[in-house]
């Protein structure tokens, strides 16, 4: 017999609250405002047990479709109450009635107040399924003969998830556009979801979309995030999306947190949609191997020039504010950008860039050094992944400040005098990254009389001369005379990992035949004064004359060393 829908004022408000959350989304005008999602409608199984539709899919496969079907029951006795016996079927507009198949992890019975999700399947071999219009509880008596049916409960299928791409295939769920706060209907769970930031990365593999969520918990308790997947669409095809988190991730009451989902793509397709799927697991009776069953809830618009972090104006040495989600840097860290130089390389044929950052430690104990990374973007939009020195400290002492230097390889018709620089984490969404921070600042520019800027020195070269020797071998090799002015800022630490200069002696015909490195610490570090410096690790036969002078900042990292141009002295 067909049960009536379970309406009673106090238990239908605490089944509201606990067995499901979902319906038709109502979305809001303004993207700030949160999703109102209607109750879903619960029904009453037995005199204890309810139950609510959580998903229906019907899924086009290879060979005909799949059907899959999730309900919740919620034991509102006191008492263990036993699922009764029972079949699943699906009803179709056109009269069909299709059996579903129970998975082996169904539960057979519930204990007081306890909440269950029943999963059933069915791959069917034929592509005219229909309008899937009610599914019901049956139960048949086997030992009766003629076999008697009795028809438990039947509920009305008001959202069902069709499958397919293109804009049609998504007609049958609810959409919104990117940004807009969100629930997921039938997901017994009071956690908003948010998408914040989307990026096309390239990989080893091939690429992927990478989406960024914003969790938050709005509830008075401790909430687990549940299983659900992110899809992306394009007009004529799905792609799989994958959460990168692994372990469970549980927000106390009023927490926010990100979670990220990890999409391979084709190169060059275009994206319209991502749809947010729940899933559930089916396990076969027979001792197969358990399979995800998805559903689709929600499509969100794929963002039409990306949805990456808006660069915010940056004043050059000003300490830099992060997403309050971001994990990869201490909170009692302080980062600055304190340099950003572009440069030509004579002799390379590319550009270099060279931003350093100083990290203090406002703490009164160490911190581990942050490891994030870094992408320069163009006024065009092109991209370069920044580099970081090799050698950088583990740890930051309290009240001191360290610099760490990352260069940038661009091509030598990137003329930008602006760039948006982003400080990524490449922690939160292993292997993918995700930005935590995006600045809008200008290139600086070195005046031709004023001192060399390397962040923590000023360093101004009054003058500069080489001189020639003969060895016994009647070969030449070459010293500089420098007279240096070096002032260094208080409380930063400069050690070995600290960027060199580099000299390099050319002759006028373009030929390198000296060079030499000096440091800014050690035993024989620069200093103010006049100063000596033998450049023999190149010898010629050849004497030319004049010579030019290039002083380089060098930077050693994992690709290599990177050369900043600071000076040409002729």
């Amino acid at each position: 017999m067909k049960k009536r829908p379970w309406k009673s004022s106090l238990t239908a408000i605490m089944l509201g609250a606990m067995i499901v959350q979902g319906g038709t989304a109502a979305w809001a005008a303004e993207p700030s405002t949160p999703t109102v999602v209607a109750p879903t409608v619960n029904y009453g199984l037995t005199s204890d047990i309810r139950a609510a539709i959580k998903s229906v899919g019907e899924t086009p496969t290879a060979t005909g479709s799949q059907l899959a079907v999730t309900v919740r029951l919620y034991n509102g006795g006191t008492t263990q109450n036993r699922v009764p016996e029972h079949e699943l079927r699906l009803q179709t507009s056109s009269g069909i009635s299709y059996t579903l198949k129970p998975s082996a992890s169904n539960k057979a019975s519930l204990q007081p107040k306890e909440i269950a999700e029943l999963v059933y399947f069915a791959a069917i071999d034929s592509k005219e399924i229909g309008k899937i219009e009610s599914l019901s509880f049956v139960n048949v008596d086997l030992y009766a003969y003629p076999k008697v049916e009795t028809t438990l409960l039947s509920m009305p299928t008001n959202q069902v998830w069709y499958g397919g791409t293109g804009s049609a295939a998504l007609e049958s769920i609810a959409s919104t556009e990117w940004g807009q706060e969100f629930t997921i209907s039938g997901v017994n769970s009071g956690l908003t979801y948010k998408t914040v930031e989307s990026s096309l990365q390239n990989t080893a593999t091939g690429r992927v979309a990478v989406v960024t969520v914003l969790v938050s918990n709005p509830g008075a308790g401790r909430e687990t995030v549940p299983a659900f997947r992110i899809d992306a669409q394009s007009e004529s095809k799905n792609y799989e999306g994958k959460r990168t988190e692994v372990a469970p991730v549980v927000l106390a009451a009023g927490e926010t947190t990100y979670i990220h989902y990890a999409i391979p793509v084709e190169s060059g397709v275009t994206l319209t949609n991502v749809v947010v799927l729940s899933t559930d697991t089916f396990v076969p009776k027979d001792g197969g191997q358990p399979s995800e069953l998805a559903t689709a809830k929600l499509a969100i618009n794929w963002p039409v020039d990306g949805a990456n972090a808006t660069a915010a104006a940056y004043t050059i040495g000003k300490p830099i504010t992060f997403n309050a989600q971001a994990k990869v840097i201490d909170k009692s860290t302080e980062v600055s950008l304190m340099e950003l130089h572009l440069h030509e390389n004579p002799g390379e044929g590319y550009k270099t860039a060279v931003a350093k950052f100083k990290l203090t430690n406002t703490s009164t104990t160490p911190v581990a050094t942050p490891a994030f990374l870094t992408e320069l973007t163009s006024k065009l939009g092109a991209s370069y992944q920044g580099v970081r020195q090799t050698n950088v400290t583990t740890m930051l002492n309290p009240g001191l400040s360290y610099v760490v230097s990352y260069s940038y390889i661009v091509p030598q018709s990137e003329d930008s005098e602006s760039f948006a620089l982003k400080i990524l984490d490449a922690q939160a969404a292993a292997p993918y990254t995700t930005t935590i921070a995006a600045l809008q600042t200008d290139v600086q520019k070195e005046e031709a009389d004023a001192p060399l800027s390397l962040y923590p020195f000023d360093l101004k070269i009054n003058d500069i001369s080489t001189s020639m020797q003969t060895t016994a071998q009647l070969t030449y090799t070459y010293k500089l005379r420098m007279d240096l002015s070096i002032t260094q800022q208080e409380n930063v630490v400069v050690d070995n990992n600290f960027s060199k200069l580099r000299f390099e002696i050319i002759d006028p015909a373009g030929r390198l035949v000296g060079a030499k490195d000096a440091s800014f610490a050690g035993p024989n570090k620069l200093v103010s004064g006049v100063q000596m410096m033998d450049v023999s690790n190149f010898s010629t036969d050849q004497f030319t004359y004049p010579f030019t002078i290039h002083v380089y900042e060098i930077i050693e990292t994992q690709n290599g060393t990177a050369k900043r141009l600071l000076k040409i002295i002729k």
